[in-house]
């Protein structure tokens, strides 16, 4: 066998195989992202083996704009994401106002300055052993953070971008905050508005009318349900729907999902949506969260995010991220054991050598 098919199945077949078949069974799950950047890469790096039996020249103009990127990334990636995270911050109190909510762009940009202080402390006293495997678990454990935010961003895009094939049997369009308690804020009316036209969608070019269920319960400084206001917002703007449910009690996501199960049983006799083609309507930055508790409840859905203002998207992101660090957190902390088990083992080599 020679070296050019072995690199062809280990580094395109494989990665093909895997990113497919998680993109279509396992959207949601981490390893989409994964496996989309692992073929991704080895894509990029066959086209400038290829390019280089051509013009070296030709290759290496390829090569630069990856090799520029990583070399940023490497050196100067978290300067640049301190500076990038100082500057939302100001962005966001300017627009949005003070909130505890609103802080997150600074604490996060102080956590990594602490870090790089820290790292460069436990440096300066890098003789002693046990400060080296301190360091080592810290550096390993940031390190582990990071990557899994960058696949949870991966996977969020590619989990927003996949289109939506064959009919739609249900739309389930999740709430979300009121203002003066009463009224859509335009957050949510972005959510009700892409569900729309995803039913039109469906109507014009599949002649088939989804059901949608706008999902919301009445929180203690809410005069109405959020999904009595979402109605309230469809007949205003007289949107011309088919069969619209209410599901007025959830209080997060997750009962959210639940719940719109149990009011498709109630209305249509629908047991689960095991064999239901589930769309779940939210902001682009929630939806892979929301399509992750989809899941853990036994329901396959797919996801359509509405567009959110770009200066909001960090924290959004954030704060989505810490929700997912929340949802999976035996998986985490099993990883954060394994790097302590590690560490621990590092540091009695080191003194069993000394």
């Amino acid at each position: 066998m020679g070296l050019g098919l072995i690199w062809f199945i280990i580094g395109v077949l494989m990665p093909l195989i895997c990113f497919s078949y998680w993109m279509y069974f396992r959207p949601t799950s981490l390893w989409t992202g994964f496996f989309f950047i692992m073929l991704a890469g080895f894509l990029y790096i066959t086209l400038i083996i290829q390019l280089e039996r051509v013009s070296s020249q030709l290759a290496i103009a390829v090569a630069m704009p990856g090799v520029i990127f990583l070399a940023i990334v490497g050196i100067f990636g978290l300067f640049t994401g301190v500076v990038a995270l100082f500057w939302n911050e100001r962005v966001l109190l300017k627009r949005e106002g003070f909130s505890l909510s609103n802080l997150l762009p600074l604490l996060v940009a102080l956590g990594l300055i602490a870090f790089q202080v820290m790292v460069v402390v436990l440096a300066y006293y890098g003789h002693n052993p046990y400060v080296i495997a301190f360091s080592m678990f810290i550096s390993m454990c940031f390190s582990y953070v990071i990557s899994v935010f960058f696949f949870y961003l991966i996977t969020s895009f590619l989990y927003n971008v996949f289109p939506t094939f064959g009919k739609v049997d249900y739309i389930i369009v999740l709430g979300a905050g009121l203002i003066d308690g009463e009224r859509v804020t335009p957050l949510l009316a972005s959510r009700i508005d892409v569900a729309v036209k995803l039913f039109n969608k469906q109507k014009n070019k599949k002649n088939h009318e989804p059901t949608i269920i706008l999902s919301g319960g009445q929180g203690p400084d809410e005069k109405i349900s959020e999904a009595q206001a979402m109605m309230n917002y469809v007949v205003e703007k007289n949107y011309q729907l088919g069969s619209v449910y209410l599901e007025e009690k959830s209080k997060n996501t997750k009962e959210n999902l639940q719940l719109s199960e149990a009011i498709a049983y109630q209305k249509d006799n629908i047991k689960n949506f095991n064999r239901k083609n589930i769309v779940v309507a939210s902001n682009n930055y929630h939806i892979l969260r929301a399509g992750k508790l989809a899941y853990q409840s036994g329901i396959f859905a797919r996801g359509i995010g509405a567009k959110t203002k770009f200066y909001y998207l960090p924290t959004a992101f954030i704060r989505e991220y810490i929700g997912y660090l929340a949802l999976t957190k035996k998986r985490h902390l099993i990883i954060f054991g394994c790097i302590f088990f590690i560490s621990l083992l590092m540091l009695a080599l080191q003194l069993f050598v000394s």
